[in-house]
């Protein structure tokens, strides 16, 4: 599954907006990368959307979830470090 990282508001911005993933991983997999690639602290609150509008469970599949809302063959997320959407 091919990610695409879209940040929202005053989220940093990534060097790499793009990666692979297992069609197996669990949603969770991006969460801990993305945390992983800000040096978030964990107290620190971070919300995943896709396609600016929902936010997925962390144990739904990757691979489920880009079947149903890839774009052009990407899944898109946007992440914030504060609520955007909803």
């Amino acid at each position: 599954v091919r990610i695409h990282l879209v940040p929202v508001g005053s989220a940093p911005l990534l060097k790499k907006s793009k990666f692979q993933l297992d069609s197996s991983s669990p949603f969770s997999t991006v969460s801990a990368f993305l945390r992983r690639q800000l040096s978030l602290p964990p107290a620190t609150a971070l919300f995943l959307y896709l396609n600016a509008a929902f936010c997925p469970s962390p144990d739904q599949v990757c691979g489920e979830l880009s079947e149903c809302f890839a774009v052009r063959g990407d899944l898109v997320v946007h992440y914030a470090l504060q609520e955007a959407f909803g």
